[in-house]
């Protein structure tokens, strides 16, 4: 008992030490670890032992089992230390989802992701497609540079002349700007031009190689905020565009340029470029090279240039033509002050020497061209129309172009014979136009603006201008066509003719014609006729149908005052070409032009015209103003042209100014047109003089020399061409103001004026100008030529004597009561627009009744 006892106690001295688990956590402790034992063992384990050792030894073996049960059962939380391990318990990831799978290699949209982030790219993307061209920019970059090859020197397209053909593609007419070259090694090109440039147009270029990447950076900053597109170019790049690629505007050319530069600049040293440049660049006045740019502006060598003739040179290099102190000397002050401003700040000059430096004197220029003789005005209006085409002086002078004007080689030749037929005596002063055109196209055939282009720029042809006279009177009658009156209403004709407002005008030698159809108006140019015929469809229509007939709108005195339809208006001799050229087209406006085709070195076309028509009037209006424009050459002041023409039909009309201070002939064919035009200029050229006589004449009229030339251009250009009639009348369909009625029986003749005709005179109307046939009888001479017979003919007394009583007024009576006045819906004087001009183109006109249009 006493071991038992001591057993005991030891037992309980040794399980000291352990703690005691409350036998309420116990049993909830051990039936939670055995939920997985069989009932039996439960029993089993909670029965007591008979010593400390058997329950010590079954607590543990229940501890074990339980422990071994419990590691295989999941349990619902995940321990401190198992969750820093990174250890997630099972369940975890079915609770939030797996990562969806990318549906392509982009992955875009993006897979997993909710509208609108699965539409918006990912940062691999977007820096893969970064990555992507920036690879396929340097591969391109690569391949371009590899690709692009720079000739030898000697390769090099140097600037070539441009040549002029006649319209046969075979007759040279002129060149130009034949190369002007000289050069200089790179040791003799002066330095006060070397460093001119530099600081003027590439201030880095003994740094950069060969482009500047700021300068890239500025101009795509300023493309890219819509400015004026700039190139960046440096000189390397200048000297490869001059040299290689021609001018280019595009990327693509301009990267291919930068490529060159860049290659040119490893090959090349800084001084070679830059003397090759200064050795090769157009300077203007047809100057290539410092050398010969030396020489056109101030007649010495480069080698003697100072720093401001230096500054003035590299001035004028953007645009040589426009900065030519010749041509602007404003803008030639302003750059060249700019060159030495920034010579200043590139430190190649000190503000004190800047300051003493003066603008230069130049010396005149010469011409760029063999621009001597008639042939220089065709040159320099071929140089014109390119420029108005979008050519550049520079691309003109140096592209090598093979230019085919229209030319026809025959027919000016035949311009400038005619034009040297005149007699002997002719006044220096006397100046001559001449245009002679193709109605069908507007081509320009011939052309004469004066003896020489050296000694007189001015041409003649396209730009002297001088009053139309009578030759205007067509626009009122196209007008009058157009509204309504027919060719056979008829008009006052009576000489002087006041209308309101104090306007007074005179017939030639003040004949009176009585009433007189339209068509008999145009043909002896009844001034008081169309006056009142003006003043009947208002003055604003004579000038509307001027305009688009092709006059242009800000011609010198065209304008809507009732005397417009006398030729107050001053056009030039090629503007009158083109606008009858629209009658003969049967109403067509075609614009004149006188380059037919460009062609570059290689072959290919830079240019062609292209016609670009409009219909100015309808062909019947056309028609009927032809018929009535055939009466002057036929029977009016031009009558000679039956034999120079050999019966050929011609319509057309004279025309003289006030004072004889013009005269001219319009006239055409079915095939050409042509123009001529003849003024004299005071001697500072500021105004009209009236035309000395000369030859004979006592006055020059349309129907004398002026009719002459045109005879004698007109009948051998057409030599052997077919002859073509015109179109007889047609009924318009608006006609409705006029009707024609039938003559009366034929009554005595009743003139109102006494001279008896000459032998010259036609018998069956009065002439408005003198034939140009002289006067068998020196006595007679004067009335045969210069005056008209003023006793009506036979034909004229029956239509202008007839009795009142037989022809009743439907209108007001004219205030000169004549048999004629008394017709159907006539047009009088109290028709007639209560305003008007007080007075004609000037008093002058009015108080000398001989000055007014002798046409």
């Amino acid at each position: 008992m006493s071991e038992s006892r001591r057993s005991s106690n030891g037992g309980s001295r040794r399980a000291a030490g352990v703690r005691r688990t409350p036998a309420g956590k116990s049993a909830r402790s051990g039936s939670a670890k055995s939920g997985a034992a069989k009932p039996g063992a439960a029993t089993s384990g909670s029965a007591k032992g008979s010593s400390r050792t058997a329950r010590t030894a079954g607590g543990a073996s229940a501890g074990s089992k339980g422990t071994s049960a419990a590691a295989k059962r999941p349990t619902s939380r995940t321990s401190v230390s198992a969750r820093h391990a990174g250890a997630a318990p099972k369940g975890a990831a079915g609770s939030r989802g797996k990562n969806a799978a990318a549906t392509n290699f982009l992955n875009y949209p993006r897979a997993g992701k909710e509208n609108p982030w699965r539409w918006i790219p990912s940062l691999r993307l977007v820096v893969g497609a970064i990555a992507l061209f920036v690879l396929a920019g340097l591969g391109f970059s690569v391949w371009l540079y590899n690709d692009t090859e720079v000739p030898e020197p000697s390769d090099f397209a140097l600037a070539q002349t441009s040549r002029v053909y006649f319209a046969d593609g075979e007759t040279e007419m002129g060149q130009f700007s034949e190369v002007n070259r000289t050069e200089l090694p790179a040791d003799e090109v002066p330095d006060t031009v070397k460093e001119a440039v530099v600081a003027s147009e590439d201030s880095s270029f003994y740094e950069n190689r060969g482009v500047s990447p700021r300068g890239i950076l500025r101009a795509a900053v300023n493309n890219l905020q819509g400015g004026a597109r700039q190139g960046a170019s440096t000189i390397t790049m200048q000297y490869v565009e001059r040299y290689y690629t021609g001018t280019e505007t595009s990327y693509v050319g301009k990267a291919k340029e930068a490529i060159m530069a860049l290659k040119i600049d490893q090959e090349l040293s800084k001084d070679e470029i830059l003397s090759r440049y200064l050795n090769t660049i157009y300077f203007g006045r047809g100057a290539y090279g410092v050398q010969e740019a030396s020489q056109a502006y101030f007649d010495k060598d480069a080698s003697e240039l100072d720093e401001a003739e230096a500054a003035l040179l590299v001035a004028v290099i953007p645009s040589p033509s426009t900065y030519d102190p010749a041509n602007s000397p404003e803008q030639a002050t302003q750059l060249w002050d700019r060159v030495i401003t920034r010579q200043v700040a590139e430190g190649q000059l000190t503000p004190e020497e800047a300051d003493a430096l003066e603008f230069p004197e130049t010396v005149e220029p010469t011409s760029e061209n063999s621009l001597g003789g008639t042939n220089g005005y065709l040159l320099a209006q071929v140089r014109n129309e390119l420029v108005s085409e979008g050519f550049t002086e520079d691309e003109i002078n140096t592209g090598g172009f093979t230019i085919v004007s229209t030319i026809d080689p025959a027919i000016q030749e035949n311009t400038v014979q005619a034009v040297e037929n005149l007699p002997d005596d002719r006044p220096e002063a006397n100046r001559v136009g001449t245009v002679t055109m193709d109605p069908s196209t507007g081509a320009i055939r011939g052309m004469y603006g004066g003896a020489d282009y050296v000694t007189q720029a001015q041409n003649d042809a396209t730009q002297s201008r001088m009053q139309a006279g009578s030759i205007f009177k067509t626009f009122t009658l196209i007008a009058a066509l157009e509204d309504g009156y027919p060719l056979d209403s008829r008009w006052d004709g009576n000489s002087p003719k006041s209308f309101r407002g104090g306007w007074t005008v005179n017939n030639f030698n003040n004949v009176d014609y009585g009433r007189v159809t339209l068509e008999k108006a145009t043909t002896n140019s009844i001034n008081t006729a169309y006056a009142e015929a003006n003043l009947e469809i208002g003055p604003e229509r004579t000038q509307e149908t001027a305009i688009s007939l092709g006059l242009p709108e800000k011609t010198p005195g065209l304008n809507a005052d009732a005397s417009n339809v006398l030729g107050s208006a001053s056009p030039t001799v090629a503007e009158m070409a083109e606008v009858y050229g629209s009658i003969a087209s049967g109403g067509v406006h075609r614009d004149s032009y006188i380059v037919q085709t460009v062609t570059r070195p290689d072959g290919s076309s830079r240019y062609e015209h292209e016609a670009d028509d409009t219909r100015a009037m309808d062909e019947e209006v056309a028609i009927n103003a032809t018929v009535a424009l055939q009466g002057p050459p036929t029977q009016g002041s031009a009558r000679s042209l039956q034999n120079v023409m050999g019966g050929r039909p011609v319509a057309g009309k004279t025309g003289t100014s006030e004072k004889f201070r013009s005269a001219w002939f319009v006239g055409f064919t079915p095939q050409l047109v042509t123009a001529v035009g003849m003024f004299q200029p005071s001697e500072d050229g500021t105004a009209e003089e009236s035309l000395t006589p000369f030859g004979g004449e006592r006055n020059i009229t349309g129907g004398t020399f002026p009719t002459q030339v045109w005879g004698d251009i007109m009948s051998t250009s057409l030599e052997g061409e077919e002859f073509i009639d015109f179109p007889g009348r047609v009924r318009l369909e608006n006609e409705t103001r006029e009707r024609s009625y039938t003559p009366p029986p034929t009554q005595a003749p009743q003139p109102t004026q006494a001279p008896e005709p000459t032998e010259e005179e036609p018998a069956e109307e009065p002439s408005e100008e003198p034939s140009e046939e002289p006067s068998e009888e020196p006595s007679e001479e004067e009335t045969t030529e210069e005056e008209p017979s003023e006793e009506p003919s036979e034909e004229e007394t029956t239509e202008e004597e007839t009795p009142e009583e037989e022809e009743p007024a439907e209108e007001e009576p004219s205030e000169e009561p004549s048999a004629e006045e008394t017709t159907e819906e006539e047009p009088t004087e109290k028709e007639s627009p209560d305003e008007g001009p007080s007075e004609g183109p000037n008093q002058d006109t009015q108080s000398d009744p001989a000055a007014r249009e002798r046409d």
